[in-house]
């Protein structure tokens, strides 16, 4: 048997977040040598260099443009021919594909050929929250959709996503597949807060500036505290996304003003993503539609402590441990929420609560993923000929 894992849309575009995060990570922490790295070609999947997996897992654990270039360098190196798939091989897919290219290929599948492959599914918002989208992409991912229903072997990031495939893309009270749960630890080791010094007044909002994310409501919630509290401050850390034009003015001007409280951290480094996590009181995370929701989970690994809104799946499992949910979702409990973390004494009970709360690791994650897709006897003779 062999494993293969398809890494045709990170190699366009290798970048520590989203759904990169995943699978470079699990590049990182799957058993070396036992799995091999492959790209979806006109015909078929073209085998890459083993080392290429040791080569972003070592950007992983210290990204730069040296790692992304060497990473570029060999995934240039390709077999001349398209693999063959046996009857015992596997085929890691955890990309989201929408290019219809690859599609086609999928969709041309048999179904003894599709049940070589693992798909791992990230969310299914275009099904759920289709408003959210455009209608060109909603066109888009429909081919994609059609592959995954047919797919005998799917696993899911949350127990919210794997609802949603079984019972609005499936339409069936069959309930299978397997819940693996991404890691809180890509930023580094676990952090604790020093319950003697002096908390910060900043909250800190993480992710692409987009609709779903809140950002409107959060910052129209947050002005009247910005303008009546000395020192208060509130933190956008990433880039402007598909946002109308007036709001992202207004988060551009009011940046500009070292007066009004708001600060912007456009295209953040995991470092500097690391340092402002680890010096807010707590970050705000309000989605409105989430498939799984990484961000909170990386703030109380690091012990700050979530202001979040009850559609992120990702805290279903943790209560209220380390966070305080926002419902309903109105500005004035979102001030309330504030409000209550500026208490010294509140604010650094939920810390201490974020400290100790069990969190998913990417090494957890990868182990999960690599018992999914091999059988017992083949993992440990990967496992084996890996060390």
């Amino acid at each position: 048997m062999s494993l293969y894992i398809e890494l045709t849309e990170f190699l366009k575009n290798p970048i520590t977040t989203g759904i990169q995060r995943v699978e470079g990570e699990l590049c990182k922490f799957l058993p070396r040598g036992a799995v091999t790295p492959v790209v979806l070609g006109e015909d078929g999947y073209y085998t890459l260099p083993g080392e290429l997996m040791q080569a972003i897992g070592k950007h992983f654990r210290d990204p730069s443009d040296e790692g992304v270039r060497e990473i570029r360098r060999i995934a240039a190196i390709r077999e001349k021919t398209p693999i063959k798939l046996s009857t015992r091989d596997v085929m890691l897919v955890p990309e989201v594909i929408t290019e219809p290219r690859r599609l086609v290929y999928l969709e041309s599948l048999s179904s003894e050929e599709l049940e070589r492959h693992r798909f791992i599914i990230h969310d299914l918002l275009p099904i759920t929250h289709p408003e959210l989208f455009s209608t060109d992409w909603l066109i888009e991912i429909c081919s994609y959709y059609r592959v995954l229903r047919r797919a005998p072997h799917c696993a899911f990031v949350s127990e919210a996503t794997r609802e949603v495939y079984y019972g609005r893309l499936k339409r069936t009270k069959e309930r299978g597949g397997f819940v693996f749960s991404p890691g809180s630890d890509g930023l580094g080791p676990r952090h604790r807060k020093d319950s003697g010094s002096k908390l910060p007044m900043n909250f800190t909002v993480l992710g692409t500036i987009e609709p779903r994310k809140n950002h409107r409501f959060i910052l129209d919630a947050f002005e009247p505290l910005l303008r009546g509290i000395r020192g208060l401050t509130l933190s956008f850390v990433g880039k402007i996304g598909w946002v109308d034009g007036t709001f992202a003015e207004r988060v551009r001007k009011m940046a500009a003003d070292k007066n009004s409280g708001l600060r912007f951290v456009s295209s953040p480094d995991d470092d500097t993503v690391r340092r402002e996590l680890e010096n807010a009181r707590a970050t705000v995370y309000l989605s409105v539609a989430e498939g799984y929701g990484l961000p909170p989970m990386e703030s109380l690994w690091l012990g700050t402590p979530v202001i979040a809104s009850l559609a992120v799946p990702s805290l279903q499992r943790l209560g209220s441990a380390g966070v305080h949910y926002v419902d309903p979702l109105r500005p004035e409990v979102l001030r309330r929420a504030v409000l209550d973390f500026l208490e010294d004494r509140y604010a650094a009970k939920k810390a201490a609560e974020a400290a100790e709360v069990e969190l998913p690791t990417w090494s957890g994650f990868a182990e999960q993923v690599f018992e999914w897709c091999t059988e017992p006897a083949v993992r440990s003779n990967l496992a084996a000929a890996a060390s």
